[in-house]
């Protein structure tokens, strides 16, 4: 039995343990410490318990010391922060955010250019002369070559794990001491580790095809050894090498960032006994070259009066209605691409709630979830954070997009049915390879900061702006809080978050309905 692991109606685990009653007023006044697990298999979920149990008990003994330090005299009183401090550590933990996003952008970017030129680099690869612009086919020439260098160097790598070290007197070629697998113990990266932890958190192809990739990358420049046995030093070779290959900081955080997660789970499962990859990465200068910028107002009126919005035109790869509606929704909800582009037409609701003094009302709200379908359609989110309430904003009401909705053939389907999943699963894979063009050609947003995340920050900028509370901006994008007290509780109710919502405003733009 596993007293902590409860099942909610919906059939997502739920870590919960009981707090003491004298520490419940230095815990927020709350009963209990529950944690969504976002799994509905029961033994995913309880492979969670054990961590989820170290951090409870790690929040209790605080508990247990703010008791101790409050029963005690105080010596003098202590003085509120700064404002300058406050600013500080908002901006501090923006920061976070924005690595965090960015990261994700270039990874993102890194997967959709390969799967753009992997028609290609097959060509390349294959003698024949593609019809493709030159740049295209330089560029797919170049990942083709280090493809290659990466499974020679993963071959090599495996080689001498199996038949003999390297012998240096014969210029770095392998001696074959034995024609048979050397005897080894403990496990792997590339294949045990791999296969548990992708297993354990219900990670899909694509993640755990680029995770093995980079443990692939990893024993090809260090040494084939168990995870046991990697050692501090190896991971800075590691970094070293990608740095000395030419791999941009950028580039390397991201390999780096996937070895740090295959290490930290084998730590946190007691396969090692240290985390070895914990704080390497590469220092970025802040030169703002790569970030992520919000867009101007002029560059979302060039956008919302492009074609697609002015003439009703809806392009092939633009996915029928999802042309016009993805940025739209991308502006006024500032949610992630995927998390738009993956709504069911279930996701979209009616939900009745209490204002301040009991009065019900009712309002539209997009529900983003991970939740499976009965066609065993499962969506993908980033984080637990992420699995929201968004109200609709009264914009995108007034435009049609519940009509859009509610005239829909398939009731039980997509929102955007015609966008269709890439070998990974990913739905809006495609689409964002149209977006792109569109915007830099036919709106002329050529700034290759603006992408389609920009939305994401331009919604954050614009809700500052109408002074919305930063919880409730944090709540409504699917951000994780910035410290422990911002997991206590559930949250801003449906009034707060509406009321919200209603206040955000991107003044000086216009946009035209729909043409039918």
């Amino acid at each position: 039995m596993c007293s902590y692991l409860h099942r909610a109606p919906n059939g997502v685990y739920y870590f919960r343990m009981g707090i003491p009653a004298d520490l419940r007023p230095f815990m927020a006044g709350k009963r209990e410490i529950k944690r969504s697990l976002g799994l509905k298999d029961r033994e995913a979920a309880k492979a969670l318990i054990p961590d989820m149990t170290k951090t409870a008990h790690a929040l209790l003994r605080q508990a247990e010391r703010d008791r101790d330090t409050a029963a005690k005299p105080v010596a003098k009183p202590s003085h509120p922060k700064s404002a300058a401090a406050l600013e500080r550590e908002r901006s501090r933990w923006e920061a976070e955010q924005e690595q965090s996003d960015h990261l994700a952008d270039a990874l993102f970017a890194s997967d959709m250019e390969i799967e753009r030129l992997g028609p290609i680099m097959d060509a390349v690869a294959a003698g024949i002369e593609p019809d493709a612009p030159v740049s295209d086919i330089v560029r797919a020439g170049k990942l083709a070559v280090e493809h290659e260098r990466e499974n020679a160097g993963a071959l090599v790598a495996s080689l001498q794990a199996r038949y003999g070290k390297n012998d240096r007197a014969s210029g770095g070629q392998i001696q074959a001491v034995e024609c048979k697998p050397a005897t080894v113990s403990g496990l792997y990266l590339d294949k045990d580790i791999l296969d548990r932890w992708a297993t354990e958190r219900g990670v899909v192809p694509k993640g755990k095809d680029t995770h093995r990739a980079v443990a692939e990358w990893f024993y090809a420049r260090t040494e084939r050894k168990p995870v046991e046995r990697i050692t501090r030093q190896d991971v800075l070779a590691f970094k070293d090498k990608l740095l000395a290959e030419g791999q941009s900081p950028t580039n390397t955080n991201a390999k780096l960032s996937r070895l740090r997660t295959l290490i930290s789970w084998a730590y946190q499962n007691d396969l090692t006994s240290s985390n070895v990859a914990a704080g390497i990465s590469v220092k970025v200068a802040d030169s703002g070259k790569g970030k992520r910028l919000p867009f101007a107002l002029d560059e979302l009126q060039a956008i919302f009066a492009s074609p697609v919005y002015a003439n009703g035109d809806r392009p092939r790869s633009g996915k029928g209605e999802a042309a016009y509606w993805l940025p739209l929704l991308g502006l006024f909800t500032g949610a992630r691409l995927e998390e738009i582009g993956q709504l069911r037409v279930s996701d979209v609701q009616r939900r009745e709630y209490p204002d301040q003094d009991g009065k019900m009302l009712a309002g539209w709200f997009l529900h983003i979830t991970e939740a499976t379908d009965d066609q065993g359609q499962a969506n993908r989110i980033k984080n637990a954070a992420s699995e929201r309430l968004v109200p609709l904003h009264p914009e995108i009401e007034r435009l049609g997009f519940i009509a859009y909705v509610e005239t829909l053939k398939d009731q039980k389907g997509r929102v955007f049915p015609d966008l269709v999943p890439n070998v990974y699963g990913r739905l809006t894979a495609k689409w964002g390879e149209w977006f792109g063009p569109y915007m830099r050609t036919v709106c002329g947003v050529t700034d290759k900061r603006k992408v389609f995340h920009s939305f994401r920050h331009t919604f954050k900028d614009y809700s500052r702006r109408a002074r919305m509370p930063e919880g409730i901006q944090r709540q409504i994008m699917g951000h994780a809080g910035k410290d422990v007290a911002d997991d206590y509780g559930s949250g801003y109710d449906l009034h707060s978050l509406a009321e919200a919502m209603a206040s955000y405003r991107v003044p000086g733009l216009a946009i035209s309905s729909p043409i039918k």
